[in-house]
């Protein structure tokens, strides 16, 4: 054989090679990236502000994301936020005390990182910050005017037990008006600025008789996820303070929070010791 078939013959074989490298690179990439992104990106687009303001009825449908399990004995779901790449949970002992944060990317479902405990008494909520890139959680119950801020890059705590005026068991951050929101038990609306001092007050009229629980919002309205033993409602109030209006979720399991992003609205479960994150997908009647 001479030296031109052997030389011909090796590049054959590198190009052979190179094609079944890249095969299996696609085949691992259909398999681990692709279902949780289309999933992402089935929604309608349809937004629930617009639907409310409007006054058109709707069905929901309820997709879910990602699932972030117990780790040990951090088997309580609680506060869920998002930054729009990550989202957060919060996982509580059975008593409270110590939680612990778990991040995910909320793109392909995948687990990225998980703090060291950190003491946020029920963790009853989280929110994010994003104009001072921060984890705001709502310590909650009888902690309720305690807050405790972490850096979402690696979950580190950035001031442990910050001091506020009005109790929270819920919070909701608004980026346009640099506006927290808080609540605590269903009785109450607290308005925050961004160095967390009061701006106003009211009253919640609301009366399902269903459990309070966390809270979130986009820049039109405010929800209220109030669980029950077969479904939830959801309670909806303007950045005013209005009370606004209502929709039953036909879903038993435990509402824990709502959050909104990349103009996509998600509901975080308590179910069977894990965080389930579902997306909201409204279907105009």
């Amino acid at each position: 054989m001479d030296s031109k078939e052997t030389k011909s013959i090796g590049i054959g074989r590198i190009v052979l090679t190179l094609t079944l490298i890249a095969l299996a690179a696609a085949i691992v990439s259909t398999l681990f990236s692709g279902c949780s992104k289309s999933k992402l990106d089935g929604g309608n687009g349809v937004q629930l502000s617009d639907l409310i303001s409007e006054g058109t009825k709707f069905t929901v449908e309820l997709t879910e994301i990602c699932v972030c399990p117990a780790q040990g004995d951090y088997t309580v779901a609680q506060g869920a936020a998002s930054d729009g790449r990550y989202a957060y949970f919060v996982m509580r002992q059975s008593k409270n005390g110590d939680c612990i944060v778990c991040k995910y990317d909320l793109r392909t479902g995948k687990h990225v990182r998980t703090s060291q405990p950190i003491y946020l008494f029920h963790g009853n909520d989280m929110t994010y910050d994003s104009r001072r890139d921060l984890l705001y959680v709502a310590h909650g119950q009888s902690e309720g005017k305690i807050l405790t801020s972490i850096d979402p890059k690696d979950l580190t705590v950035v001031e442990q037990t910050i001091d506020i005026e009005k109790g929270s068991g819920a919070i909701t951050y608004s980026a346009s008006r640099d506006v927290i929101a808080i609540s605590q038990g269903g009785n109450k609306l607290h308005f925050l600025d961004g160095d967390l001092k009061l701006l106003s007050s009211f009253d919640r009229t609301d009366d399902t008789g269903y459990t309070a629980q966390g809270m979130g919002s986009d820049e039109s309205y405010i929800y209220f996820p109030m669980s029950g033993l077969q479904s939830n409602f959801i309670e909806i109030y303007d950045w005013e303070g209005n009370y606004v209006t209502h929709f039953l979720l036909d879903d038993p399991r435990e509402s824990e929070t709502i959050f909104w992003v990349n103009g996509i609205y998600f509901i975080c479960f308590n179910d069977g010791g894990a965080a389930h994150l579902c997306r909201m997908e409204f279907i105009p009647k």
